[in-house]
């Protein structure tokens, strides 16, 4: 079974980042409880959860991390959300779903369903 948890330690977070990011972040982990498989990192500015990077072993766990970090963001009274550009990644996500939107994008867009 695969479990989503928000990474705790900090430690964790500069392992992960390597670096890269700087100031506070925020992060998810994907595992089947052994062995890591995934992860995301965020920031949670004002009302804006910027997605600053991901690693995902396939769209369905891409879009499940994404969808975790802009909840962690919203439950911490973030509206709207936005995708590194420079993670290619998010920009085929945007691409396929997001397309018509603008940098910043609303949280009711990701968690509104589709009607048809």
């Amino acid at each position: 079974m695969y479990v989503m948890k928000p990474i705790l330690e900090y430690d964790v977070l500069d392992l992960l980042n390597n670096g890269r990011f700087e100031g506070e972040m925020e992060g998810y982990i994907l595992s089947d409880g052994g062995d890591l498989f995934g992860w995301s990192l965020f920031r949670i500015d004002g009302d804006v959860t910027t997605m600053l990077d991901v690693n995902a072993p396939s769209g369905s766990f891409l879009d499940g991390l994404i969808r975790a970090s802009v909840a962690y963001g919203e439950a911490r009274g973030a509206t709207k959300f936005s995708l590194n550009p420079d993670v290619a990644d998010f920009v085929k996500y945007k691409e396929i779903f997001f397309e018509n939107e603008g940098f910043v994008i609303p949280n009711d867009k990701l968690f509104t369903p589709c009607e048809g």
